[in-house]
């Protein structure tokens, strides 16, 4: 039974490849006479190794070589020079071309078979070796989409969380006035033009301010790949501004102190969106351990941002992992500070979290980035 690797004998005397023939006859071969149709070959067949003759009419060896480890697509082939160019200069610019054996002619059988042997089973390594590489890429893709799409599912948690605590208020002015004019309908009551348009009006204000908030949270959760110049503390205030109504409604007390005079230059929706990620991330925190008086601090400086929190500190045993997608701080999947995390990388930035006498203190860092 052949061998399932496929060896290219490339010499442009008949006799000579005759001899190679009878003797790798256990490989798949294929032979060329000339270097135009070793280059041929190449390209449209899935070669494990080459037997390359160097004096050659036309192209020989060396060009051959060269042309082969230029191309991105079959660079990867081994070349093994068989010729009877036995000077070091010419051993020397085969290796430079990018052989990895060179052997002369007349060559003994044995040793030829056995460095064959070798170098053939190297390339099955290797392309056992890349497919490895490359089944791990592709687990790594579908995990990654994976992730991100819980993270698109938990953002959409949030912002649901986020308009409904917007909405009460304008909801309850709204069922009020309708409360009112219940009780004049019941009671045959006369309301007058006047206090009808003014209802009218009031009633207007409120469903353009809803309208409005559904508009802010939709800009804010659309994926953007817009740059512009901007300053962190207008993401932050981009942040505060949507928060605002839920961090009331549960009771933070936040405080901001803005130092930063440069503008940047970035995407700020991503920048904002990690911002949002890490005050959720401590609302959540707050509400599991219950903290009485939860209290936010953020500090804007130059190409640096700090969010503090007095809720105790990240535990010990996931401080060093808290990025990680698998990780949280109330037993939830922790996408959202990986995803922080992810974003923050990816355009030269660092992230990370210390804990200080009240809680925690995560550090957003831009280095190269904006």
């Amino acid at each position: 039974m052949k061998n399932e690797q496929t060896i290219l004998i490339v010499d442009d005397i008949s006799e000579n490849v005759d001899i190679l023939i009878e003797l790798l006859h256990e490989y798949d071969l294929i032979t060329a006479l000339d270097g135009k149709t070793a280059l041929e070959i190449v390209k449209k067949e899935s070669i494990d190794l080459i037997l390359l003759d160097i004096m050659m009419p036309e192209m020989d060896g060396f060009e051959v070589c060269q042309i082969i480890k230029e191309d991105s697509d079959t660079k990867h082939i081994p070349i093994i020079f068989l010729t009877a160019k036995d000077k070091s200069d010419d051993i020397q610019i085969g290796f430079e071309k990018g052989a990895v054996d060179y052997i002369t002619k007349p060559f003994n059988p044995s040793e030829l078979l056995a460095r064959v042997n070798t170098h053939l089973k190297l390339r099955a390594y290797e392309k056992d070796l890349e497919e490895r590489i490359f089944q791990e890429v592709q687990k790594n893709k579908k995990k990654e989409h994976m992730i991100y799409q819980q993270s698109k599912q938990a953002a959409l948690g949030e912002l649901l969380i986020h308009i409904a605590h917007q909405w009460k208020q304008p909801l309850a002015s709204l069922n009020s006035m309708n409360l009112v004019q219940q009780a004049h309908m019941a009671n045959n009551t006369h309301i007058s033009k006047e206090k009808e348009l003014q209802n009218i009006e009031k009633s207007e204000k409120l469903i353009e301010f809803m309208a409005e908030t559904v508009d802010t949270f939709k800009n804010f959760y659309e994926p953007s790949f817009h740059k512009e110049h901007f300053t962190l503390t207008d993401s932050v205030n981009c942040v505060l501004e949507i928060s605002k109504a839920t961090l009331r409604y549960e009771n933070v007390n936040i405080t901001v102190d803005s130092y930063d005079k440069e503008e940047i230059y970035g995407n700020k929706n991503e920048l904002t969106q990690i911002i949002f990620s890490i005050i959720n991330n401590a609302r959540d925190i707050f509400k599991h351990r219950e903290i009485k008086k939860p209290e936010l601090s953020i500090k804007v400086e130059d190409k640096k941002i700090t969010i503090s929190d007095n809720a105790g500190g990240v535990d010990k045993e996931i401080i060093n992992d808290i990025f990680l997608p698998n990780k949280s701080t109330t037993g939830g999947n922790g996408i959202g500070l990986y995803i922080a995390k992810e974003i923050i990388e990816k355009n030269g930035g660092i992230i990370y979290v210390t804990n200080e006498a009240k809680g925690a203190k995560f550090t957003i860092e831009f280095l190269t980035w904006l």
